[in-house]
């Protein structure tokens, strides 16, 4: 069976800690717009967090930029304690 060519890679990247959280294959046909967030598991912060979506180098760079720069500060506490409060019972 012949793999199909026709994805992109993008890269997830954690708000909270930085690091790269997971690689997903994309159709060109199924575009999110630039630093689409979603909810991923972090291994290196052990929880649920707003996770980045880069589609580039390009976008990757701009990202560590931001983050380095603390641009995700507030949104990475707000997306942790969303995700606890959901889990209280």
């Amino acid at each position: 069976m012949a793999k199909n060519k026709n994805f992109e890679m993008h890269s997830f990247y954690c708000i909270k800690c930085g690091h790269k959280v997971l690689d997903l294959p994309r159709k060109p046909g199924h575009q999110y717009k630039k630093f689409h967030r979603k909810k991923l598991y972090c291994t290196s912060c052990r929880e649920e967090v707003n996770c980045i979506e880069c589609r580039n180098q390009y976008e990757i760079n701009e990202f560590k930029e931001n983050y380095e720069n603390g641009v995700y500060i507030n949104e990475s506490q707000e997306s942790v304690d969303h995700v606890r409060s959901e889990w209280k019972w």
